[in-house]
């Protein structure tokens, strides 16, 4: 897996890094890591799910989705280039 490293984000500003690997029934938990992502702008925060999606990381916050919504985002993505190779084919 590749390192990500970001020093400008305020997950990064003395936040305590547990906040964002929270059991899925955490919901207060998961609220308050995702209120700290928004503070984030759209291209860290960017850069922070690109970086989930691509190595599959399966566990905690990034970007401001769990990894049961990137899980869904994944899966609309797929069903999205399936649909679209179906109809113009693989090049």
């Amino acid at each position: 897996m590749n390192r990500f490293e970001i020093t400008n984000a305020p997950c990064q500003n003395g936040v305590d890094p547990e906040i964002f690997f929270p059991d899925p029934t955490e919901t207060a938990k998961i609220h308050e890591a995702k209120s700290i992502c928004g503070q984030c702008d759209p291209v860290t925060k960017n850069e922070c799910l690109t970086f989930a999606l691509t190595n599959g990381v399966q566990y905690g916050i990034f970007g401001g989705l769990t990894e049961q919504e990137r899980s869904n985002l994944r899966r609309r993505e797929n069903r999205k280039y399936k649909q679209y190779v179906s109809v113009v084919g693989e090049y």
